[in-house]
């Protein structure tokens, strides 16, 4: 008897699930569940070789040469296996005209002018090598972010692995919230003076570090763009997965992740979160059983900060010093009030729901909450300006370097600005269009050092704590307008790309929330690569012109 031939698969290529997914896939897994843990390497012949023993020491640069490691290597394997694909599948005669698109996007264009700004700017840099590789040495101490020219290529080539490769598979979104869970509990847990990993046992007397790092990320800074980045997708995977099991894990870890967005102290995850959270609660405001999943998220992720307060309290809130504004949040009992409003609006989706089954609510519901929204937004902004240009004597108390825009601003961040653009304004017409070399803010800022010295007691500073006023001086003004191009059509096109693949929300999450926390602080090879990978999967599913459902294993 004669053993019956495998079937054909006779799905148009465009939607089969090749080898070439598979190494796109295992890229991101290894990205979303090794990076963000990944601390140090030291191969001394003890298994396993991971030792935490130099804690946070080298923590930016050991991530930024695994990231650059991680993807070569899937950059290779893509590379051999488009060599070795076989002269059967080439002449294959399977079209799929349905799913034909143009080959070329305004992201790709974007992207390529991003990357031609970038290396014009490094080549006519007088700091190449700072330009190059993102870092210096002066007098035993190092500057630099390593976003030098070589970090903007390894991005450019993600994209391109990721938005020609890439195939859905949820199993990658469990492993960003396996490595999360883990992230953020540590944070929590060193809050708390915890320390499981040991990873503070040089840096007793090193106050700076003990009280502002944490977890595997590094300092609050790096690990308020973490959460940015990471939360938005776990809280938005939740409400997309169909998965019973999947959901509790999404929602599990999302609610820890609110815990650690406290004890970060970083009013920068503030704003990125804010941002997040109003623009969704728009996004989804049409879709009845999307929001009321959403309400049911934030309305859980202020009852976990809640829970963190009791937890505080019971131990006798022996913790790192904490100050932003979500302390104040976890602290204060006005929190319940917004709890009960959100717990009403959840409930009463789910009576809609369950009587009118409704699939689409009235399109003046997002405009009416988007105007809102909008209106609480320039009104916050009206009140600095008010303070700021106007009545700018009276005391504002500690709430001065928030709604008065002066030089101590945000942690004399307002010095950095105005200083940054300053300097900008004295540049000739070929810096003010290419910069003075990405990763160069060391050189343009160092002759203000003195004075930020004098007045902060700070002695140097590599970088402006906002990074577009960062890429304005770094590679220009065509630097930055082709950064924002990128990152503005990948997600223009990801909202536009919601109804046939409602994962593209999923993605966009991450780029709204990072994009407005950038406003005050530093791109980083830590939590950027991240940002960038979400950035790349917008424009993936937008590319994609078979629709995608909602995520299943």
């Amino acid at each position: 008897m004669s053993t019956p031939k495998k079937k054909k698969n006779m799905k148009p290529r465009s939607e089969r699930y090749t080898l070439s997914n598979h190494v796109a896939n295992f890229f991101l897994a290894a990205a979303f569940a090794i990076f963000p843990l990944f601390v140090n390497l030291t191969f001394d012949g003890n298994f396993p070789f991971i030792h935490f023993d130099n804690g946070f020491i080298l923590i930016r640069h050991n991530k930024y040469y695994f990231f650059l490691i991680l993807t070569a290597a899937a950059v290779i394997m893509e590379l051999l296996l488009l060599l070795t694909r076989t002269v059967g599948e080439k002449l294959e005669k399977n079209p799929d005209k349905r799913a034909k698109q143009k080959t070329v996007s305004v992201t790709d264009l974007a992207v390529l002018c991003f990357v031609m700004a970038c290396a014009l700017s490094t080549v006519f840099s007088a700091h190449l090598n700072m330009a190059l590789y993102g870092e210096i040495a002066v007098g035993g101490a190092t500057h630099g972010r390593n976003n030098g020219l070589i970090l903007m290529l390894c991005y450019a080539v993600v994209y391109l692995l990721l938005t020609r490769c890439w195939r859905f598979r949820e199993y990658v979104f469990l492993a960003l919230a396996g490595s999360s869970v883990i992230v953020y509990l540590l944070a929590v847990l060193n809050a708390f003076y915890i320390d499981p990993l040991n990873m503070f046992a040089q840096f007793r007397n090193d106050e700076n570090v003990f009280v502002n790092f944490m977890t595997t990320i590094g300092n609050k800074n790096m690990f308020s763009s973490h959460i940015c980045v990471t939360l938005p997708v776990l809280m938005t995977m939740f409400v997309h997965t169909e998965r019973l099991r999947n959901k509790v894990i999404y929602f599990a870890t999302a609610c820890i992740g609110s815990m650690a967005a406290v004890v970060c102290d970083s009013d920068s995850v503030v704003l990125g979160m804010g941002a997040f959270a109003m623009v969704f609660l728009v996004a989804y405001a049409r879709k009845p059983k999307r929001l009321r999943q959403f309400l049911l998220m934030l309305t859980a992720s202020l009852c976990s900060m809640k829970l963190l307060g009791v937890f505080s309290a019971l131990g006798g809130d022996n913790h790192k010093e904490m100050g932003a504004v979500l302390y104040s949040v976890m602290q204060s009992n006005l929190t319940y009030a917004v709890i009960a409003v959100l717990a009403a609006l959840t409930v009463g989706m789910y009576v809609l729901d369950r009587k009118h089954h409704r699939e689409t609510l009235p399109l003046a519901v997002p405009i009416v909450l988007g105007a809102f929204f909008g209106t609480v937004v320039l009104a916050g902004v009206g009140v600095i300006l008010y303070f700021s240009l106007i009545d700018t004597k009276t005391d504002l108390g500690s709430m001065e370097r928030t709604l008065r825009f002066s030089d101590r601003w945000g942690t004399h961040r307002g010095f950095m600005w105005n200083k940054a653009m300053e300097a900008y304004a004295q540049f000739d017409f070929p810096k003010k269009m290419f910069g003075t070399g990405p990763d160069t803010f060391y050189y343009t800022f160092s002759p203000y050092f003195a004075e930020l010295y004098e007045r902060f007691d700070d002695g140097s500073t590599d970088a402006a704590h906002n990074e577009y006023i960062n890429y304005l001086l770094n590679i220009g003004a065509v630097g930055l307008l082709t950064y924002l191009a990128f990152v503005g059509s990948a997600l223009t096109r990801a909202f536009k790309a919601a109804k046939r693949n409602p994962l593209a929300l999923v993605f966009a999450s991450a780029v709204v929330a990072y994009l407005t926390q950038a406003v005050v602080n530093i791109a980083l090879p830590i939590a950027t690569p991240l940002f960038i990978i979400f950035v790349s999967l917008c424009e993936a599913t937008a590319r994609s012109r078979v629709a995608t459902p909602n995520p299943r294993n």
